[in-house]
């Protein structure tokens, strides 16, 4: 059935207005708990996955504003999708699917997790786009993009652990984020370190959202080609036009990037880290 527009004539959080759009959508919200349930191999009902995306539903039907325009559904899309999402994290079933409770399961679970935020599409089962229509070594491409992705959020859980041992395993990555664009880093910055969607940066920056998706696709490529053949000569990322008034702005307010702060201070602790390394097999 075709979203009903018609709730104009309906005061925002009135309980009417509220009835009407759970009524009107709860299959819809149903079809994305599913959705969601296929995504992450368990049973949209057993593991409460229903029960998430309608919390959402109706956290959203209580907020939304007929008077602004815009489609109940457009509105509410994200929210479920999220509900639904914590809901298959938090279950039994999706814990004992990935083995044993071990910390690196606990790690994994939380990549998974946060990859799911990053690349929405997984969420219906879809790969990230790796390339431009045309292209046919698209498969490999999103396949690139989700390593690299999945490293960059293991080098932001690592990193905030202060872990010695491991963090040497992130330094030549960092080192590569370190060397791009200050409006670059700023996106990694942004999506991995911050938590933030791609539509919440390009909100704070005043910009199209698909550049955002256009770009963080372009520097994972970049990212990998540099750490799988460190050799080799890449030629350095150009900045597209619909970022150049942030790059502009950025360079004009002379910010330091977010990870030349960073590497500031994990610098420190990797000169201590490689002491205490020495010491330990002399």
């Amino acid at each position: 059935m075709a979203e009903d527009n018609s709730y104009e004539n309906f005061q925002q959080g009135s309980q009417d207005l509220i009835d009407r759009l759970i009524a009107e959508n709860m299959g819809w919200a149903t079809s994305i708990a599913r959705s969601v349930a296929r995504s992450w191999n368990l049973d949209w009902q057993l593991d409460g996955l229903d029960g998430g995306a309608y919390e959402g539903l109706i956290f959203c039907a209580r907020r939304f504003d007929p008077t602004l325009g815009i489609p109940f559904r457009a509105y509410a899309r994200k929210r479920v999708h999220e509900a639904a999402t914590e809901e298959a994290r938090k279950s039994k079933s999706w814990q004992r699917g990935v083995g044993a409770n071990t910390q690196a399961d606990q790690d994994a679970r939380e990549i998974s997790a946060r990859l799911f935020e990053i690349f929405p599409e997984l969420r219906e089962g879809l790969l990230p786009s790796g390339t431009e229509e045309g292209d046919g070594d698209s498969m490999r491409l999103s396949v690139r993009q989700l390593l690299a992705s999945a490293g960059m959020i293991a080098t932001a859980c690592e990193l905030g652990q202060d872990n010695p041992e491991r963090v040497f395993e992130y330094k030549q990555m960092l080192q590569v984020i370190s060397e791009l664009d200050p409006v670059h880093q700023g996106i990694i910055w942004g999506l991995y370190y911050c938590g933030q969607s791609m539509r919440a940066l390009a909100k704070d920056w005043n910009i199209d959202e698909l550049t955002i998706i256009r770009e963080h696709k372009e520097l994972l490529h970049y990212v990998h080609s540099r750490l799988s053949d460190p050799r080799k000569i890449i030629k350095k990322l150009k900045i597209r036009p619909g970022l150049r008034p942030q790059a502009q702005l950025m360079k004009r307010k002379k910010e330091i990037s977010p990870f030349a702060r960073f590497l500031s201070i994990k610098m420190i602790f990797f000169s201590l880290a490689s002491i205490l390394s020495r010491n330990c097999w002399s």
